[in-house]
């Protein structure tokens, strides 16, 4: 019998943290593997804006649940996914599972992540976040929000993300993995959270019927978001190159950024027709190359830092 952590960060999001919570709380719960879950929320908010969600909630906590709320007020996402590891190791569980403010599971979530990390003696599990739109969205910009999939129980040898993810309590311990602050007002701190992981030889699996959906506000799904969004991904990868001093795929990357910057332009064009593929020279191409050259340069983006 396990007991399991589920770690929750939040920003200013009441509707949608009390929507996740509801939806943890109508989990199926397989209950020769799981004794107990405590639900530690951690507000990123000095004025502690989801205090009330949470204690509200906490009058309609089923059975083998418990609720917690604790305010980090250090602003930026290394801190407060370090708070939540920090106040995770106080409750000596199992497990540690996170998932972020914004995401909604499926009634199955909590057992297909146990039986994925006990069944392949896993360090960390990986499941799907499905993107779930507020409004009406085209397929051009829809079909940039769809992650890659991988089969069930299939060993991944890459990075991952900060949402819906399940920790071995002692892996992460004996290893004192944390989240890095060079990262903290930048995003990516989850994607070089992974890179140590796999340095440390983690065993990474992924549990494909333990789905989240991800709330996609109408504010995100356009282009000038999801432009900026490819760009800090090109900017975050090859700052973690350099980081890691992986100069032979640093040069590989400047070359790649070359072609593909050529390449972004000859197909700016197609935005002008409402073919399925209209962005994809400035989303997939232009977008990363221009924020691979910019972490060359040493220059970072700090998506998160007016958020915060």
């Amino acid at each position: 019998m396990n007991h399991l952590v589920i770690g929750i960060p939040t920003y200013k999001r009441l509707v949608l943290l009390e929507k996740l919570i509801t939806s943890i709380f109508e989990c199926h719960l397989d209950e020769n593997n799981i004794k107990m879950i405590d639900i530690i929320v951690v507000d990123n908010d000095i004025a502690k804006s989801a205090k009330g969600t949470v204690l509200n909630l906490s009058q309609q906590v089923p059975s083998k649940f418990k609720l917690h709320y604790f305010n980090n007020a250090k602003k930026g996402l290394s801190h407060v996914r370090n708070e939540i590891l920090k106040q995770s190791y106080t409750f000596n569980s199992d497990y540690l599972i996170c998932v972020d403010d914004d995401e909604q599971v499926v009634k199955e979530w909590l057992t297909e992540l146990i039986k994925t990390i006990l069944n392949n003696n896993a360090d960390i599990v990986v499941g799907p976040v499905f993107p779930m739109f507020e409004n009406e969205t085209s397929i051009q910009i829809s079909k940039w929000f769809w992650r890659t999939k991988h089969q069930n129980n299939e060993q991944l040898t890459n990075f991952f993300g900060g949402g819906n993810l399940m920790f071995r309590s002692t892996f992460l311990k004996e290893n004192n993995l944390k989240y890095d602050m060079r990262f903290n007002t930048t995003g990516g701190e989850d994607t070089y959270f992974g890179v140590q992981a796999l340095k440390k030889e983690a065993r990474i699996f992924w549990a494909d019927k333990a789905i989240a959906y991800e709330n996609i506000p109408k504010s995100r799904a356009g282009i000038k978001w999801l432009f900026k969004r490819y760009y800090r991904g090109g900017n975050t990868y090859t700052y973690i190159l350099i980081l890691e001093k992986k100069y032979f795929l640093i040069l590989k990357k400047l070359a790649v950024n070359t072609v593909s910057s050529i390449l972004g332009l000859l197909l700016l064009p197609l935005i002008l027709f409402p073919v399925e593929n209209r962005y994809y020279g400035l989303i997939k191409l232009l977008a990363p190359s221009l924020g691979s050259f910019a972490a060359i340069l040493n220059i970072k983006f700090h998506e998160y830092a007016k958020n915060q």
